[in-house]
């Protein structure tokens, strides 16, 4: 355990895209659907080490109540941030949705039962309209990530939403990794699927699949100079250099009389600079560009008053000419499916999405009705029986020769999800009044998942990497171990954060931070941070399970 570790060791993006500029397209522009960006809970921190965990509970709230007035609330919001979005206020307009969020995420949580089923509808509505109008406004903004969790969150609930699909597909171009690009491009697929008339679609899908296999070029020669020293020893040999340059900074600070900084500000502080540095390259860039494109147009129209001259024309000056090349008008075309430019393993995911949903079957991974089904494991099994086989080399790979990769980021992702979200742990206490109480906790849902994974096989043995960050969402439920008839079980919420799961860590070292969204009383307090705790080790054993079924891949 390093001596620097104050609380979360917060990670960089792994994505390690470059933010690219927005004038290669236009996005749609914003209807009465719109959509929007959650806002942060006020959480309590429940700190974490692998061989220490105790848990603080710092602040508590209320649970929300879903009424009419909350759904109207949550639709002003979005008028609000559409009004500020037209006027340019981009950050205004994100925070103006981010409440409109706010007030619609407890009616996804909720049962029609509990809410009216025309309440939750008309909730649903304008949560999906305020996500949509967030994308949008991230894509202006240039934040990326944010504007593929917003469509991410959409398409969840609604598969074939084109705008979502669009959006998604937008954001993640602008990244240089390759599984963003293999998302933009299964999207955009998908899209020229559902509306065959885009020209738009089409022609952004042929943009990404050049950008792809770029990529992926430039990915197999860095893996390929990376296999001498083992897999992932880049992403491992650059945390263990900023470990470094934080202890120099520490000891500059302590000798200089300066204040102290913790490993968490100090990684914050070296991201704004690196920022910073980026957005002059690209404005130097995009200046290049521009000045560039000016001169192209002014040999275009040197070109275009010769040829008017020749022919007794009056000559143009640079803005009709401007003018009349955007009136020109464009030839629609109208394009059945069968006639797209789709390679194979495109028309087979789009035969698939439509016989069996859209997550089936994404990147030739296994598919979803033959996937082994996640188990709870016993925290103290042995990783050996956790899956048959563990290690062996898969069907794909038993004819490898020196070298061949494989991206498993989509299986990997559903996977590890799957036995995530299959955690559940019982703890029963007797407290001081003689009163014996059982609590239950589960993972109620996986609030996001990032990262990537690969296998590598070399000269036939297999080394499978991979790295990823989680956020949860858990519940407690405690109640009487004796049943009463009166009282309802008490019930618990909070969050878990997993800032590294890495082939490099073993799962008994996993991080798991939390936080209470509706935390316990003095009289729980106890027998919650002792649930907590089984919890934590319960995620550490699926993840255990997780590992084991991914070598056997």
């Amino acid at each position: 355990q390093e001596p620097f570790l104050v609380k979360e060791v917060v990670q960089g993006n792994r994505d390690g895209g470059v933010a690219c500029s927005l004038r290669s397209f236009e996005p749609m522009s914003v209807d009465a659907d719109g959509d929007a960006v959650m806002a942060g809970d006020a959480e309590a921190d429940i700190t974490d080490k692998a061989g220490d965990d105790k848990a603080e509970v710092k602040e508590k709230e209320a649970e929300p109540v879903v009424t009419v007035e909350v759904v109207a609330q949550a639709e002003a919001a979005k008028e609000a941030g559409n009004a500020l979005l037209k006027a340019g206020d981009l950050q205004g307009a994100i925070a103006s949705y981010g409440q409109g969020l706010t007030l619609t995420e407890p009616i996804l949580e909720k049962n029609p039962s509990e809410v009216g089923e025309e309440l939750q509808q008309r909730g649903t509505a304008v949560h999906l309209a305020l996500r949509l109008n967030a994308a949008q406004a991230c894509l202006k903004q240039g934040d990326f990530s944010a504007a593929s969790e917003h469509a991410d969150k959409v398409l969840i609930l609604d598969k074939d939403n084109t705008k979502a699909l669009y959006r998604r597909a937008m954001a993640c171009m602008q990244f240089d990794t390759e599984g963003r690009l293999d998302q933009a491009r299964i999207d955009l697929a998908r899209l020229a699927q559902l509306d065959p008339a885009s020209r738009e679609a089409r022609e952004q899908l042929a943009k990404v699949k050049e950008k792809l296999k770029e990529t992926r070029q430039r990915e197999k020669e860095r893996m390929a100079s990376a296999l001498s020293a083992g897999l992932y020893q880049e992403e491992h040999a650059r945390l263990a250099r900023q470990k470094i340059l934080y202890e120099e900074e520490v000891k500059r600070r302590s000798e200089a009389g300066e204040e102290t900084i913790t490993y968490e500000d100090w990684l914050k502080k070296r991201k704004e600079q690196e920022d910073e540095e980026k957005k002059k390259e690209k404005e130097a860039r995009e200046a290049r560009l521009k000045e560039q494109a000016e001169e192209q147009e002014r040999e275009l129209l040197a070109a275009e008053n010769s040829q008017r001259k020749s022919q007794g024309l009056k000559e143009l000056s640079l803005e009709q000419w401007r003018t009349a090349q955007r009136n020109v008008p464009r030839k629609e075309e109208v394009v059945s499916t069968d006639e797209l430019d789709l390679d194979e393993d495109e028309k087979r995911l789009l035969s698939e999405t439509k016989a069996k949903g859209y997550y089936h079957g994404r990147l030739g991974t296994v598919l979803s009705d033959a996937a082994p089904k996640p188990q709870q494991v016993n925290a103290d099994a042995s990783p050996s029986s956790a899956q048959k086989g563990a290690g062996a080399v898969s069907e794909w790979n038993k004819e490898a020769g020196t070298w061949e990769e494989r991206d498993m980021t989509t299986w990997a992702k559903e996977r590890l999800t799957a036995w995530l979200k299959c955690t559940t742990v019982e703890s029963t206490k007797t407290l001081e009044s003689g009163e014996v109480l059982v609590a239950t906790a589960k993972i109620s849902k996986v609030k996001s998942l990032s990262g990537d994974a690969q296998i590598l096989v070399i000269r036939k043995l297999p080394r499978h990497g991979f790295h990823f960050e989680a956020d949860l969402s858990f519940s407690i439920s405690v109640s009487p171990k004796e049943p009463q008839e009166e009282g309802k079980p008490e019930k618990l919420d909070g969050t878990a954060s997993l800032p590294e799961i890495a082939d490099n860590i073993e799962p008994t070292s996993v991080r798991i931070n939390g936080a209470w969204k509706n935390g316990p009383s003095e009289r729980l307090k106890p027998l919650a941070d002792e649930t907590f705790d089984k919890l934590r080790a319960g995620l550490r054993s699926q993840i255990r399970g997780f590992i084991e079924e991914y070598r056997g891949k």
